[in-house]
């Protein structure tokens, strides 16, 4: 579920759109190519340490979606239950759906006319950010599972696929 940038009226939004969108592509397209054989899979399980798995890395992912678009909808960045524990078990159809759904609810939401760029959020940190700057979080966060997600393609011999070589190159 990608939104037309061009569509978007407020040039702040249409600016953090254009940067997101990419990132969270790729998000997308490594989880929907991974084989659900591979959501398993922890690249360090010895007895002192775990990785997370990609089911649990997609599970925390979503949840942190969920954290930032209930963020912007109550004017407050908060960690808390989000009622997500089960995606740690569910299946990687029933995962990618539950991201197309925060990706769509996150694209009404910022279109939405009562949406105000220039609104300001509570941040756990302390004090108030701009809604808008507080969101750029949530491209760094996929940034950062892009990274790990890499290891893991290298672990499974996964080839690169177009939207990660675009904007990442080789």
């Amino acid at each position: 579920m990608k939104l037309d940038v061009n569509t978007l009226k407020d040039a702040r939004v249409r600016t953090f759109y254009a940067l997101y969108w990419p990132q969270h592509q790729i998000i997308v397209d490594f989880f929907t190519r991974l084989d659900e054989t591979h959501y398993d899979t922890r690249l360090v399980d010895t007895p002192g340490r775990k990785s997370d798995s990609p089911r649990e890395s997609l599970a925390h992912i979503l949840y942190v979606q969920l954290v930032y678009l209930n963020g912007l909808k109550t004017g407050k960045l908060e960690y808390k239950s989000m009622g997500t524990e089960h995606f740690n078990r569910s299946s990687k159809t029933q995962l990618l759906a539950e991201m197309d759904r925060i990706d769509q609810d996150l694209a009404d939401t910022l279109t939405a006319d009562t949406f105000d760029s220039s609104a300001s959020m509570e941040v756990f940190w302390g004090g108030q950010m701009n809604v808008l700057d507080v969101l750029f979080f949530l491209r760094d966060h996929d940034i950062l599972h892009i990274g790990w997600n890499l290891a893991l393609m290298d672990h499974l011999k996964m080839p690169r696929f177009p939207s990660l070589v675009q904007y990442w190159g080789p």
